[in-house]
Order: structure tokens, then sequence, then C-alpha cells
């Protein structure tokens, strides 16, 4: 669809919810195309955040060469006595 700067500034709600049905609105100024509106892609929904970490600490689980070292907090905590 292509609408006029002045009918966009008078009937944005309307060109809006058009957009949002998946329509694509080009603006034009004095006949010329100078602006589009256009839907925002949705991103996918976030990941289950208890599932995630399941699936970490299965991951884990299943690859720990069973060594274990010093935390990170515990490095910084020496560095930082010095």
């Amino acid at each position: 669809m292509t609408a006029t700067l002045e009918q966009t500034q008078s009937d944005l709600l309307r060109l809006v919810n058009l957009v949002q049905q998946g329509e694509e609105v080009v603006i034009t100024s004095q006949g010329r195309a100078v602006a589009r509106l256009s839907a925002v892609p949705q991103s996918p929904p976030a990941p289950n955040r208890q599932a995630w970490l399941a699936r970490l600490a299965e991951l884990r689980a299943q690859f720990s060469t069973g060594k274990t070292g010093p935390t990170v907090e515990q490095i910084l905590d020496e560095d930082r006595g010095d």
C-alpha cells in the first residue's frame, strides 16, 4: 500500500494496524517514496531456563573428566591478595 505523508500523519493508527496484519506501507512525499512501514520480525521464544539448566547439568555429567580446580572466584581472590 502507498500513503502520502499527510495521510500517514492523520491515519497512523490504521496504517500500523495494516502493517501488523502483514501489509507493507510505502510513504510518499511529493510523489516520491521516502519511507517504508514494515513489521518487525518476531524473535523466537526464549528457551525454558529450567530445562536448559537441566540439560547443561546432564552434559556436564556426561562429559566430565573428573578433574576439578579452583573456581574463578578463588583465583581472583588469590590474585587480589597479592
